[in-house]
């Protein structure tokens, strides 16, 4: 991962940590991938780092009214 800054990327590992205690939802944490990450629509969905395992965040599309 690529993130935008070094504060960007301690703001994104706490996102992370957050997110695998349930503190945080799947909606927030794709918020944090787009504040934090370089080019995160690149990417199909989020990959949320888990020590040696990867959980992947699906991306849910937004309709608009």
């Amino acid at each position: 991962m690529k993130y935008i800054s070094e504060a960007s990327q301690v703001i994104y590992e706490h996102a992370v940590e957050m997110f695998k205690i349930g503190a945080i939802t799947e909606a927030r944490m794709r918020e944090y991938d787009e504040m934090c990450l370089k080019n995160p629509k690149a990417k199909k969905s989020s990959s949320v780092p888990t020590g040696d395992n990867t959980v992947v965040i699906k991306q849910i599309n937004h309709a608009t009214v």
